[in-house]
Formats: structure tokens, C-alpha cells, sequence
């Protein structure tokens, strides 16, 4: 019979924050049974409670990354606190202060995500989540009214409390709970959460594409492999009508606020600039002078959006005179805003009112103020409630036709868009120019004649159409020259009767 292969002692090197340690592992003896680990600056020998040579190693290499204990499941697993610490670092790496705001917004929609799927599916620690669970999150989420979530965890109902037959039996028995009653969490709700869900699970996985895994955070060996959410087959949402302004509800809008706010004349021109700039309602309630760009006897105002994106956009010359009427010594377009309001509150008799507006001007009570007024405006309009994001798609479905010209360039140098724009090419302003007026004279043949002279536009001669045309061909500029063969077309065209 042959003798029994002898186990010799076993060095490895395991590497700590870069630094190698020389491990020594002795096999197992009659007193020991197991393999042992040593290294520098171990007190003494401890057990892996191994006698597997492999799996011994493995043990030891925890132990020597875990200060000397052995890892245990909860080791090897993210805790939510640390799940939670790698979406902070992935947004709080914004350096540039006009993005930390909308970073802190992400991050916080983010977080509310992983608590609804928390309460929601029972998973915790998160990272724990199989792919099942998350398709089961979406199923149950559907089941939860809206307002679940608004009561203290301690007082929510649990989420088998809200199922079909639990309902039913409510119903047959007469105990409804009082939530029964109210709309359920939409699909597209739950879309959005799993989304958000999808890509926080993205920054804790050490095989995600594109560098998306935030690492430096916790150990390597506690991030994922790889994403659950991206393991099964998600549930459809609903087709949300594209909700725009059409003509009358524009010029509805303005006749409201001039009768309603008669003496605050800064609404009805911030609405038009709206509608003009294409612009996010903080953008906009932020313009100042500084923004202004004159060219050639045109106004355009340079804004720079969301994500740093940076563009021009026209203003007609009467929604310009306008402007220049409500202008103070601020550098804000709009800061006749706080004066205007005081007055009106005074000259209403409603002195409590008016001793609440700040004396200095701040771009985002304005903002918000004008978005609680609309909001409550058009709250029985036919078409139903808008919102100030109404005029951002009213006016970029009237210059819908887009930028073309960058496309094509990139698709001959084999680049794409996004590549030749941001790492080859910068927009000069004369570029930027051309853009506006290209916009502008897209939102102008988009508007009828009584919308367009409400919103600032002065109809121009045909001779001044056919001067433009013609700077426009010599220029080469056939996007601008199709549309103004559009408006010279229509100039001149015998009115009826």
C-alpha cells in the first residue's frame, strides 16, 4: 500500500494597499486538523479551519485583508450604508457648482430608489438581490397605492396587505382600508425606480461597462459581479400623450396673467422667453445682461444648460423692448420681478403678502413661484395641467427639424457626434449665431400670425425676407434659405376674400 503523500508547509504573498505579505501556511497535524496561517506582525498562528490546501489559501487571503479575522458573509457582502457610499462618490465627483445641484437631485432620487426597493421586496442587505427579486419588486410595486410610502415605516401596512385577494377579502368583509381606494403606483413610476435601480447596481459591479464601477470605496471583494436588473424581462409602461401648448392656450395664458397680475408685466415677458429659448425654468429665471450677444442688429442671449450644454437663441425685437422696459440695476433680466410683486400686493390690500417678498432678487423663487401659478392656471384646461417644461416641448416640437449638419460631418470623419463636437471642434460664435437663427426662424413659420405678434414677432416686408434669403445663399446656408423661401412664400400670398 503506498504511503500516505506527506503535506509540506505552503508561502504565499497576499497584497494589502499595495503592499505584498509573505504568509506562511503549515498543514495539518494530528493536533491540528486543520491548515494554519502566519505572517508578520501576527501574534500567533491562526486556524483557516481548512483542510483543503485552495480553500485554505483563499481563507487566509481574507484574513490577511481583514486585519487577521476571518471573513464571514456579512464581510463578503456590501451593507446598504456601503452600497449607499459608492452612489455619494459616483456624485459628489462633480466639481463644476452649477452640476452639484442637479448631482445632489440625482443622488437623492437615486437613494429613494434603493429605500422603495428595500421596503418593497424585503431584500437588505440590497446587493443580496437576485434577479427574481427584482422582477418581483416591479410586480408588487404595481400593487402599492401611491401614498404607501408617505406614511412612517413603522405605521405601513406590509406589502401582502395590498394584494388582489387580500383586497377582495376586505371588500366581501367590509373592513377597506382607506387606501384601497386611491391610484395604485404606475408602471412608468416603477420604470423610473428601476432604472435608477439599474445603474446604482452598475457603480457597485466590478464588470460593469464602459468604467461605470465606482471603485475605492469598499474592498474589490465585496463589489458584484454582476447586475441583476439587467437578468430579466421588465414590465412595460404606458404611452404618455406629448403634452403642448397648442394656440389658444398660449394666448389664454397671457390674456390670464395680464387681467389676474395686471401691474406685473415680468410674467408675461419671462413666458415668452420661454418660449423663444427653449430653456429649463432655472436656465431661464437666471439670465442676466452679461448673456446678451448682439449681432448684425439681432438679439440673441447666450444660455448654458444642463450638463454644461451651451447655446444661443433669439429673441424678436419687441420681446427685446420689453426686456429692456422692465430692466434694473440688477444684472437679472428678470429682477423687476420682487418690486413689481410688492407693488401689486400693496395695491391689492394685501400688506402680509407684500412684506414677504424679499427685497433682493432670486432667480429661483421666481422660477418656482411662476411654476406654482401656471400650474394652478391650467389646472382646468380641457387638455389638462402644464407645467413650465410645457413650454420647452412646445418650443422644440416647433424647431424639431434639429442640427443636421454635425451628424452628417461626423458620420464622414467616422466619429460620432458627441466625439467631434467635444474633443475636435468648438463652436465659434458666429456657429452659435447661426444655430439661433436658424431656431428662430423654425419657431417663427411654426407660429400662427396672432400667437407670433402676442410673443414679440413683427411681421417683416418681403423685401427684407428676400434681402436675407440672399445672404443666407451666399453664405451657404441652405437650412436657413429653405425656411425663408418658406416665410417669402407665404408673405406673399393674397390674403382670402
Amino acid at each position: 500500500m503506498p504511503r500516505k503523500q506527506k503535506l509540506e508547509k505552503q508561502t504565499i504573498t497576499v497584497v494589502v494597499n499595495g503592499d505584498p505579505i509573505k504568509v506562511k501556511l503549515h498543514p495539518p497535524t494530528e493536533k491540528r486538523t486543520a491548515w494554519y496561517a502566519y505572517w508578520a506582525g501576527c501574534v500567533y498562528s491562526r486556524s483557516t479551519n481548512q483542510t483543503d490546501l485552495t480553500e485554505a489559501v483563499r481563507v487566509a487571503e481574507g484574513m490577511v485583508k481583514n486585519g487577521g479575522r476571518a471573513v464571514t458573509l456579512a464581510d463578503a457582502v456590501l451593507t446598504d450604508e456601503e452600497f449607499a457610499d459608492i452612489q455619494r462618490r459616483h456624485y459628489r465627483r462633480v466639481t463644476d457648482d452649477e452640476d452639484k445641484g442637479r448631482a445632489e437631485k440625482s443622488l437623492y432620487s437615486t437613494l429613494d430608489a434603493v429605500a422603495a426597493f428595500r421596503e418593497i421586496s424585503g431584500v437588505s442587505p440590497v446587493a443580496l438581490a437576485t434577479p427574481d427579486d427584482c422582477a418581483r419588486f416591479q410586480v408588487v410595486a404595481l400593487t402599492l397605492p401611491k401614498l404607501w410610502r408617505k406614511a412612517p415605516l413603522d405605521q405601513r401596512r406590509p406589502v401582502s396587505h395590498y394584494t388582489e385577494a387580500a383586497r377582495a377579502d376586505r371588500q366581501r368583509h367590509g373592513r377597506p382600508d382607506e387606501l384601497d381606494g386611491l391610484d395604485r403606483y404606475s408602471p412608468n413610476s416603477v420604470l423610473k425606480w428601476s432604472r435608477s435601480l439599474q445603474a446604482a447596481f452598475e457603480r457597485a459591479n466590478c464588470n460593469a461597462l464602459k468604467r461605470k464601477c465606482v471603485r475605492g470605496v469598499v474592498d474589490e471583494g465585496k463589489l458584484l459581479t454582476s447586475n441583476p436588473w439587467s437578468q430579466f424581462t421588465w414590465i412595460g409602461g404606458r404611452e404618455k400623450p406629448i403634452r403642448q401648448f397648442d394656440a389658444d392656450e398660449l394666448l389664454a395664458f397671457l390674456d390670464h396673467f395680464e387681467t389676474r397680475w395686471a401691474g406685473v408685466s415680468v410674467i408675461g415677458t419671462l413666458a415668452k422667453v420661454f418660449l423663444w429659448s427653449s430653456g429649463r425654468r432655472l436656465e431661464t429665471a437666471n439670465l442676466t445682461w452679461d448673456d446678451l450677444r448682439r449681432v448684425g442688429g439681432e438679439n440673441h442671449f447666450y444660455l448654458n444648460g444642463k450638463w454644461g450644454v451651451e447655446k444661443w437663441f433669439r429673441v424678436p425685437d419687441a420681446l427685446f423692448q420689453e426686456l429692456q422696459a422692465i430692466r434694473t440695476d440688477s444684472p437679472y433680466l428678470f429682477a423687476a420681478y420682487t418690486d413689481q410683486l410688492r407693488r401689486f400686493y400693496e395695491r391689492t390690500n394685501q400688506p402680509g403678502k407684500a412684506r414677504k417678498v424679499l427685497a433682493e432678487f432670486v432667480p429661483e423663487n421666481l422660477a418656482n413661484w411662476f411654476y406654482k401659478k401656471l400650474v394652478r392656471w391650467s389646472a382646468s384646461l380641457a387638455k389638462g395641467h402644464a407645467t413650465t417644461h410645457i413650454f420647452r416641448k412646445t418650443s422644440l416640437q416647433y424647431a424639431r427639424s434639429g442640427e443636421d449638419i454635425n451628424r452628417a460631418v461626423a458620420k464622414d470623419a467616422c466619429v460620432s457626434e458627441g466625439v467631434m463636437m467635444t474633443s475636435y471642434a468648438q463652436e465659434t460664435d458666429e456657429e452659435m449665431r447661426a444655430k439661433s437663427n436658424r431656431t428662430y426662424h423654425r419657431i417663427v413659420a411654426s407660429l400662427s400670425p396672432v400667437v407670433a405678434k402676442r410673443f414679440g414677432y413683427a411681421e417683416v416686408s418681403p423685401s427684407d425676407l428676400e434681402r436675407r434669403l440672399q445672404a443666407a445663399i451666399a453664405a451657404k446656408d441652405w437650412s436657413a434659405a429653405q425656411e425663408l423661401t418658406v416665410l417669402l412664400a407665404a408673405a406673399e400670398q393674397p390674403e382670402a376674400g
